[in-house]
């Protein structure tokens, strides 16, 4: 979950689930967005009314 995270504090701007997937091997948009959806409701990362995360 932290390398998640570290990954949206890197983005320049808010990301998909898809593409936070997509910057890790290996690793599919459906594994990823319950994670981002615990660190959201966490208040760890944020999520835009549209859906995208960021830190």
């Amino acid at each position: 979950m932290q390398a998640l995270r570290d990954a949206l504090q890197q983005a320049a701007q808010p990301l998909s689930a898809a593409q936070v997937a997509a910057r890790f091997k290996r690793l599919k948009p459906e594994k990823v967005q319950p994670l981002l959806d615990t660190l959201a409701t966490l208040s760890l990362i944020r999520q835009t009314p549209e859906g995208l995360f960021s830190a």
